[in-house]
């Protein structure tokens, strides 16, 4: 496994904080019995937390690659090549799982297509990098200011969607600016954009950000209430992922990460970081054999999350040791 010389340590950061987020929406079967009002909170408090996961990742590849020159048919090919190779690689390995565990030809399909399954993530990247040399151009022709023109039309489908009004009437349609090709370009004005607040307080604002929305949408959960029906199309979660990304960003810059970088904690950050794409998919494949050992337990459950993070980085880990296998690891 390579590694670049200069690597921007907070992507790294919430690349693997991201993925880890993933994962936390998936290990809920491994909670015993919720009987207090205090552990259904919690349980709701850690599983909306890992909700940030999949805005983070589209954010993140918003800020690599928005506002960049490049070759339309060589990006597609080397950002096709990245997705669509680890995705045939681990779906032949899931699908091999399922077929052993004597899964229906319909729940194989299901998965497949990511109804309901965790292969959803790869047919919406597939629509999005479509969509990037698009926006790109765009975005360089008209910089921040276009940004903030994308983002406002955006920002209003997803209100409209929150309270279930998209589209308000049938010839009135705002789809090239609805769905998930917002946090792309969200991640990259976050990125790029200067504001006039000291890194301290931006760094404070985006931690407030953070914890507000999350406690609106956990109560949002709590109370069964509808707005929050998708799940990463609605008001709350954007400000989640906007306070998470802001507030990794200005800790950043206020050096809060220079004690770790280098450090074996640091290092494995990183490491998940790139491991990452393929932790995506190993993931439900380790938490099926896990799922196997029937541990149902409220206090054993911090160790088998623990558990499931390692094993699912180690997989595509040993898989990127492997001559040939490495090219389509996701790693």
């Amino acid at each position: 496994m390579k590694t670049k010389k200069e690597r921007i340590f907070y992507y790294d950061f919430l690349r693997a904080f991201a993925i880890i987020a993933v994962i936390v929406c998936h290990v809920d079967l491994f909670l015993g019995p919720l009987t207090t009002q205090a552990q259904i909170i919690g349980q709701m408090t850690f599983h909306d937390l890992g909700r940030v996961g999949v805005p983070i990742f589209l954010m993140i590849s918003g800020a690599l690659l928005l506002n960049r020159e490049y070759d339309l048919k060589d990006f597609l090919k080397r950002r096709f090549a990245r997705i669509v190779y680890p995705f045939i690689f681990w779906i032949i390995l899931i699908m091999a799982q399922l077929l052993y565990l004597h899964t229906s030809r319909e729940g194989m399909w299901n998965t497949f297509i990511g109804h309901p399954s965790i292969t959803w993530y790869f047919w919406t990247l597939i629509g999005i990098y479509l969509f990037i040399p698009i926006i790109n151009t765009f975005i360089k022709k008209y910089g921040e200011k276009g940004c903030e023109y994308f983002l406002a039309i955006w920002f209003f489908t997803i209100i409209l969607k929150t309270f279930s009004s998209y589209p308000l009437f049938p010839d009135f349609n705002l789809d090239c600016f609805a769905g998930y090709v917002g946090y792309p370009v969200l991640g990259y004005y976050l990125n790029t954009k200067e504001f006039r607040l000291s890194d301290k307080k931006m760094c404070i604002i985006g931690l407030v950000m953070l914890i507000i929305s999350l406690a609106v949408f956990v109560y949002l959960d709590y109370r069964k209430m509808s707005y929050i029906s998708l799940i990463y199309l609605n008001v709350p979660i954007v400000f989640m992922g906007s306070g998470m990304y802001l507030f990794v960003r200005y800790l950043d810059r206020i050096t809060s990460f220079k004690h770790i970088k280098d450090n074996f904690i640091g290092k494995m950050i990183v490491s998940i970081s790139i491991c990452s794409y393929g932790m995506y998919f190993s993931h439900p494949i380790i938490i099926r054999i896990l799922e196997s050992f029937e541990i149902k337990s409220n206090l054993l459950f911090p160790v088998m999350f623990v558990l499931t993070i390692f094993l699912s980085w180690l997989l595509p880990y040993v898989f990127s040791k492997i001559p040939y296998i490495k090219k389509v690891c996701g790693v």
